[in-house]
């Protein structure tokens, strides 16, 4: 393969990994708030689920600030909702407050450090600030709770593409598609 050839590749690839990354985040709200009313079905009586509730409504109908807001007022009577911490999270990732989102990440996976989705969404949001290995760790720990995690597979290539790792970032790929035909 001549350097033209591997060039064209490298953008083919780097082209791909954000096609991918946009409709990862997507189809991360969408399993978030599937995750999050699965949830909040039992505790919605409770104010913190219908706060909850509320921010995860408002996150998918891309009124961030709000979410936000909502989900303070649910964590202002629960601290320890990991959910609304992450849904949180999701929404000030996409106000573009990735230091923030990451904040609130932390808090969901010190909650539930088993919670692969939150491990995931950390890792986007290192991915973005340009902390690919960083995200790489935080990734391959959402892969180890979860391997058929399709998500953070994609996030890890997209990560493994910020760093030049092409190679590495196909066979990533390639696993998110194999965990998830819809890839």
């Amino acid at each position: 393969m001549n350097n033209y050839q591997k060039t064209e590749m490298k953008k083919t690839i780097y082209d791909k990994a954000s096609r991918r990354y946009t409709i990862i985040k997507v189809l991360g709200i969408i399993a978030l708030a599937f995750l999050m009313l699965g949830s909040t079905i039992g505790a919605i009586r409770s104010p913190i689920g219908t706060w909850t509730k509320q921010g995860n409504t408002l996150l998918r109908s891309e009124n961030y600030r709000e979410a936000v807001a909502a989900y303070d007022k649910a964590l202002e009577i629960n601290r320890h909702d990991s959910q609304a911490w992450d849904g949180k999270g999701v929404a000030l990732e996409f106000l573009d407050e990735f230091d923030g989102a990451i904040k609130a990440f932390d808090k969901a996976i010190k909650i539930n450090p088993q919670d692969s989705i939150a491990w995931v969404n950390k890792g986007a949001a290192l991915d973005q600030l340009s902390k690919s290995n960083e995200a790489m760790k935080t990734l391959d720990k959402a892969i180890e709770i979860n391997p058929q995690n399709s998500m953070a597979w994609n996030n890890k290539g997209s990560a493994l593409a910020h760093l030049n790792k092409y190679d590495e970032a196909i066979k990533a790929y390639d696993k998110a598609i194999e965990t998830n035909s819809h890839y």
